[in-house]
């Protein structure tokens, strides 16, 4: 065997690293992808709009945008990106305006990649994974039947507040196990304000300081500095929030009395660990971002469901049909009935390719350089999945501004496996960065629309003439979901059909007994 001398290993390593030097060059001499003018220092800040950036990004380009934002309006780039080269693509870029100006970075879906996100998420994983479904969706059905539904029943005019106090509500019990009045529940309106912010502090338009990261660096006192002085107040509303219902779940442990929830069963188990404190640090932390999630994004495609009722009544006709077929008059929607409901399942796809609920994605930001397509595309590169433009092809679903449940149907009256499926794609994101609670959120959502189309015809509001109030969809235009407007939908009184009076005539029937079952008695 011929030794190595120190000359010999010094000639590989500098062969070694002019390999590297010319690969790297190489790859640098790669254009990046297609994009706008680039102005010195401020790039392209002041072509970005403050609102609906997602129609934007979309109207842009066709595939590959901008630098140093690359935004992908094609699926299938997407997958490739996000999902083959997850490796690559799976750490988050930071927002300013949550990151610095709010200071919050607590929150597991916006961390970058590492192993303080893996613990939150092998946290959540751990109590909330699809073995824990049947549990979950038990309790999913109690929320929309006892809240939801009878709600509707008492005060259909009061839409908006009963979607966001049943899905608040579930949330709640369902995370920390507290108990939550049927309407109007203080906590819950807390979390609808708090987070309806921060989801406008996370969006790319609302704050500018999103677009223009230096700003993050103005006084105060300075004029035009109003979002340092809103970054404060919103930093309170979530240190608030982070804390009180979690202490409230650690006083009913305390007294015995705690009910099965995520925040208990973590904790129980974490009891006996040598760093029981950093475990309870995660779960609080991670507790706060189930609240969040689950709230946010479901509650704005049960409004959009409403919403797409009014307009398309010939839809939800339909849907009454197979529900009649499939059910029968003398009960209410089941789980079990989802697999033989099909019209449901494919209104349920409609409604997230119709409203994608996060339509401009939530960012990517690439940890090492790449090339794709013959682009070169560099090290802590923010991607953006932008979803609105990937659900809304004109090639892969003709006609994207209607809504047309029948899309998703083959011939066979199954549901057709060629199409991208928007439960997947529209507001769960990609890879490694999917959201692990979509099961979840899928479920709740299915079995809302099952039972609100079984039990009501939903038909608009009338004005004073007596006539139809006509009803427009319009959505959030700077935030991060795409929620309805809140005083652009409003309803009728619902009808109760005759087939059905009897399930709130009759004391002895679940939805009669819900009407009056309080939501404490829920937890």
């Amino acid at each position: 065997m011929v030794p190595i001398s120190i000359r010999d290993v010094l000639i590989l390593a500098l062969c070694f690293v002019v390999h590297l030097s010319y690969r790297k060059q190489r790859r640098r001499l790669l254009p990046l992808p297609p994009g706008p003018f680039r102005w010195p220092i401020v790039g392209n800040a002041f072509i970005f709009p403050l609102t609906y950036v997602h129609r934007f990004y979309k109207d842009l380009t066709d595939r590959l945008v901008g630098r140093p934002i690359i935004v992908l309006n094609d699926i299938n780039i997407a997958r490739d990106l996000l999902e083959k080269r997850s490796a690559l693509y799976s750490s988050r870029p930071v927002s300013p305006m949550v990151h610095d100006v709010i200071g919050y970075k607590i929150m597991f879906a916006l961390m970058p990649y590492g192993d303080d996100w893996r613990n939150h998420r092998r946290v959540f994983r751990q109590h909330l994974s699809e073995k824990h479904l049947p549990q979950i969706q038990e309790r999913a059905l109690e929320f929309v039947r006892k809240g939801l539904l009878a709600n509707l029943v008492d005060s259909s005019d009061k839409l908006h507040d009963h979607v966001r106090n049943t899905i608040g509500g579930l949330s709640m019990s369902m995370t920390y196990g507290l108990p939550v009045q049927r309407q109007n529940d203080p906590l819950v309106r807390f979390v609808e304000d708090a987070f309806t912010n921060l989801a406008g502090a996370v969006a790319p338009g609302k704050y500018f300081v999103n677009v223009l990261a230096p700003l993050k660096y103005v006084p105060r006192w300075m004029p035009g500095a109003g979002f340092k002085r809103k970054g404060k107040e919103m930093r309170k509303h979530l240190d608030r929030l982070l804390e009180e219902p979690y202490q409230a779940t650690l006083r009913q442990m305390e007294g015995g009395i705690g009910p099965p929830s995520f925040v208990v069963d973590a904790l129980e188990q974490s009891s006996q660990s040598s760093d029981y404190d950093i475990r309870a640090q995660y779960v609080k932390q991670t507790a706060l971002q189930i609240f969040a999630a689950l709230s946010e994004t479901t509650v704005a495609s049960v409004l959009t469901f409403f919403l797409a009722m009014l307009l398309h009544p010939d839809i939800q006709l339909k849907a009454q049909k197979e529900l009649d077929s499939v059910i029968g008059p003398d009960r209410l929607p089941e789980f079990s009935d989802i697999a033989h409901l099909v019209f449901i399942s494919a209104i349920v796809k409609e409604l997230l390719r119709w409203n994608p609920i996060v339509p401009a994605g939530v960012p990517h930001m690439t940890t090492e350089e790449d090339v794709y397509m013959g682009y070169y595309i560099p090290k802590n590169c923010i991607i953006m999945p932008n979803t609105y433009a990937m659900l809304q092809d004109e090639v892969v679903f003709p006609e994207p501004e209607k809504f047309k449940p029948e899309r998703f149907m083959n011939q066979e009256g199954g549901i057709r496996e060629d199409l991208p499926d928007p439960e997947f794609v529209a507001t769960f994101g990609f890879g490694r960065r999917i959201c692990p609670g979509a099961h979840i959120a899928r479920s709740t959502l299915t079995i809302a629309v099952a039972s609100v189309i079984y039990l009501f015809d939903i038909s608009p509001a009338l004005d004073a003439e007596g006539k139809p109030i006509n009803v427009k969809p319009e959505f959030s235009p700077a935030s991060i979901t795409s929620t309805l407007l809140q005083d652009k939908l409003s309803l009728r009184s619902n009808k109760i059909t005759k087939k059905n009076a009897g399930l709130f005539d009759n004391e002895a029937n679940l939805i009669d007994k819900a009407a009056i079952v309080a939501f404490n008695e829920l937890s």
